[in-house]
């Protein structure tokens, strides 16, 4: 189940998220765009994703949840296709945000499935390893940045996240038990249930590591690929490291952070985390080279790919009523997309202004520090077992 789910992810969020930045020097090139303009693109599709995460829970109350799973794949699977074509920043754009509208709704989907079928002493490692799913499509983004380092040659790499969408979808056909689990009649739909989500610590806490997540993180990964060509000279090899090695970190961290979470507060696990990846961020300020950039990689694997399902797991934790943990989830998708939308958006018009994504870098590092400590007192506030 845990694999199922961890495909799922690598398509929605590994290949919706990651395919465009990873190859963001590739279509600037091609399309003749600067990145401010390419920044947009990709911030219009945070701005979906944020609003996919939004009504994502009302559709959850009306249909079976397998038939969403479905829904979500098989669009993703056309806009990866449709990208194939596309000539223009405004087109890539629209599919990025098509593909995007759904990714959020998949994930909600998932965290509401695995609480139904996964024993509740598995839910740690299965919801973060599922949440993994988005570093294994990194590693695959990793190789297709290698395999088609050509000019126009990015394409094959929708088309084959294209074709992946479909074997997921006839995956999960057959492994999910067919017409028995439906999101009806949650009552997530109810007016107050948002502000009741809020009025709980965990859910407060679920949606503000959300934001901070989104915030510290999209920017990087989304200039990852273009700062390691136009500011260390990176070759196409170069560049593929970078999402293998955030991939394979954390894609292992998923699973040792999972088990750890189903023994310890998720929060510590968190903020352990998070503290590496602001290390790491430092480091890079400090240092700034490609080994440097390689190191705030590995911290980014660490820190983004595994808390996404250590966030889904502490609502389902802390939240005892599941309408209310999918809002906290759904809230905190919401929150991380839009806040986001912004940081790329300016970090964008930085590199196109001044040429550095170092001034960003440092910026990051600062907010890392800050959600660190917010996340360390958090866990001393949390009541100690006698």
């Amino acid at each position: 189940m845990a694999v199922l789910f961890c495909v799922v992810i690598m398509v929605t969020h590994g290949f919706g998220n990651g395919l465009v930045p990873a190859f963001l020097p590739r279509i600037a090139e091609q399309l003749e765009s600067g990145y401010g303009v390419l920044g947009l693109a990709v911030a219009s599709g945070l701005m979906a994703y944020g609003l996919g995460a939004a009504i994502g829970v009302k559709v959850i109350d009306r249909f079976p949840l397998q038939a969403i799973l479905l829904a979500s794949l098989a669009v993703g699977a056309a806009g990866f296709l449709v990208i194939v074509w596309v000539d223009s920043a405004p087109a890539l754009a629209g599919c990025v945000a098509i593909i995007s509208l759904v990714s959020p709704i998949s994930w909600a989907v998932s965290v509401r499935l695995i609480a139904s079928v996964v024993e509740p002493s598995s839910h740690g490692r299965v919801m973060s390893v599922a949440g993994a799913g988005a570093g294994a499509g990194g590693g695959v983004n990793g190789l297709f940045v290698l395999l088609f380092a050509e000019p126009g040659q990015w394409r094959w790499a929708f088309f084959i996240a294209s074709a992946v969408a479909v074997l997921a979808a006839l995956a999960a056909i057959v492994v999910l038990p067919g017409g028995t689990i439906s999101g009806a009649g949650s009552s997530s739909g109810r007016p107050r249930a948002w502000r009741e989500a809020w009025s709980l610590r965990a859910g407060r806490t679920v949606m503000l590591v959300s934001v901070a997540l989104g915030v510290t993180g999209f920017p990087f990964i989304s200039y990852m690929s273009a700062t390691a060509e136009e500011e260390f000279m990176g070759s196409a090899l170069a560049m593929a490291v970078l999402w293998w090695v955030a991939s394979s970190v954390g894609l292992v961290t998923a699973v040792l952070a999972g088990l750890w979470s189903d023994r310890a507060s998720p929060v510590l696990v968190i903020g352990v985390i998070a503290l590496t990846y602001t290390t790491t961020l430092t480091f890079f300020a400090i240092n700034w080279s490609y080994g440097g950039l390689l190191a705030a990689a590995i911290g980014f694997g660490l820190f983004n790919y595994p808390t996404w399902g250590l966030l889904g797991h502490l609502a389902g934790q802390r939240i005892t009523e599941p309408a209310l943990a999918l809002r906290a989830v759904s809230g905190g998708l919401t929150g991380a997309a839009f806040f986001a939308t912004g940081a790329v958006i300016l970090t964008g018009w930085w590199i196109d202004q001044a040429g550095t994504f170092r001034i960003p870098a440092i910026v990051l590092a600062g907010l890392g520090c800050l959600t660190a400590i917010w996340l360390a007192t958090e866990y001393r506030r949390e009541p100690r077992p006698s």
